[in-house]
């Protein structure tokens, strides 16, 4: 009896070490790990009534595939750490096989770090969204997967040599995922949230990557993620600056770690937002509805240099500093309101806030919205700034 519980012991003690080891290492071998997914729209294609429907070459898509033996963690500076496969085919299933034809491996989606589209794909809104619907089909890639725009080929940035993380996939994981990071003039997308968008209001924007198209050489050590691509009804109808970016982003509430610069008595003055968080209220009126976008900002002055002696600790000082940098958001806030009643495009959100707010307010305005409601609205802006912090003793 007491030598068949010592045999169970040992079963049970054994068991944990059957299922580990090498099984892992084995996985990873036979499989090709895809970390960049590039996808293009072929501008070139016409249908070839010679060519069977899986042959005709409607994307170019390129796979980026790391050589994890020349890898030393996620900040390897090795050269030649990857490889990049371009495939023409008809859909994205099609594609995969292409690339497993000529490789020993099968292809995983398991690890994709970032997925680059080009700018035709997103001009074409039957071709983008049978895009998305293919990825994201038995979760074949994450929902939390990155997405950017390329003001160009997508294909391009395979091309990209990059000294801080030759792996481009990498180096959009840590910057997209970077806490400290400045957040003002470029807004995060991911898959599922892009879907989720589509869905309730037919409206998203995207990141841009931005390439060179006249200049690659130039282009090969740089990597500038600004602006927004806006969509809407999965077609890119525009791009966004920066700026414009910003007062989106405001809107929102999700500024972070973002200067404000304003002139206090002939001198540059910088407030560094902390934290930003807004609400948008409405109210119904015999002319239409009118909007009202409340922000309370907390953050401290960073810069100031003045050769008169201003105090700034005094309370009319703060106050007068204060009142400029309110007016600098409310200017700022501004150009982005400026270009969503332009593009005539509700990127701001200003009608998914109604609809969850005033629902009853929503369902009257709701099928003229975009036609005349948004256009004629009267939007007022109002500003809390909050001086945490001026910088010196006080």
């Amino acid at each position: 009896m007491i030598k068949k519980k010592f045999i169970k012991i040992m079963v049970l003690c054994m068991l944990p070490m059957m299922l580990t080891g090498c099984w892992d290492s084995t996985e990873v071998n036979s499989r090709s790990v895809i970390l960049e997914l590039a996808i293009d729209k072929n501008t070139d294609y016409k249908y070839d009534p010679e060519r069977l429907l899986d042959g005709q070459p409607v994307y170019t898509i390129s796979y980026t595939i790391p050589d994890f033996g020349k890898l030393s963690g996620t900040d390897s500076l090795a050269k030649d750490v990857e490889t990049n496969l371009t495939s023409q085919s008809a859909t994205i299933a099609t594609s995969i096989a292409d690339i497993e034809l000529r490789s020993k491996n099968s292809v995983s989606f398991s690890h994709v770090k970032a997925l680059f589209l080009g700018e035709d794909l997103l001009k074409d809104p039957k071709l983008f969204k049978a895009t998305l619907d293919a990825l994201s089909r038995d979760m074949l890639i994450a929902r939390n997967v990155p997405l950017l725009a390329v003001n160009g080929e997508a294909s391009t940035t395979t091309e990209i040599e990059n000294n801080e993380q030759p792996i481009l996939g990498l180096y959009i994981m840590d910057y997209f995922n970077n806490k400290e990071r400045a957040t003002s003039f470029f807004k995060k997308q991911l898959v599922g949230t892009y879907i989720k968008e589509m869905e309730d209001t037919g409206v998203s924007t995207l990141p841009v990557f931005h390439v060179d198209q006249t200049d690659k050489e130039e282009m090969k050590g740089q990597i500038d993620i600004s602006g927004g691509a806006v969509i809407h009804n999965n077609e890119l109808v525009g791009y966004l600056t920066k700026e414009e970016v910003r007062g989106q982003l405001l809107v929102e509430g999700k500024v972070r770690n973002s200067p404000v610069v304003v002139v206090y008595e002939d001198n540059l003055l910088t407030y560094q937002i902390k934290d930003e968080k807004s609400k948008i209220k409405f109210k119904d009126t015999p002319e239409g509805p009118t909007c009202l976008i409340e922000m309370d900002v907390k953050g401290s002055i960073s810069e100031y240099l003045t050769e008169s002696g201003t105090n700034l600790t005094k309370d009319g000082t703060i106050e007068e500093i204060k009142t400029l940098l309110a007016e600098e958001i409310i200017t700022q806030v501004g150009v982005g309101i400026d270009k969503s009643k332009e593009m005539n495009i509700d990127f701001l959100g200003i009608g998914q806030a109604m609809y969850r707010k005033y629902p009853k307010m929503w369902a009257k305005y709701k099928p003229g919205w975009l036609r005349e409601t948004y256009q004629n609205m009267p939007i007022s802006i109002g500003v809390n700034v909050d001086i945490q912090n001026t910088g010196i003793e006080e």
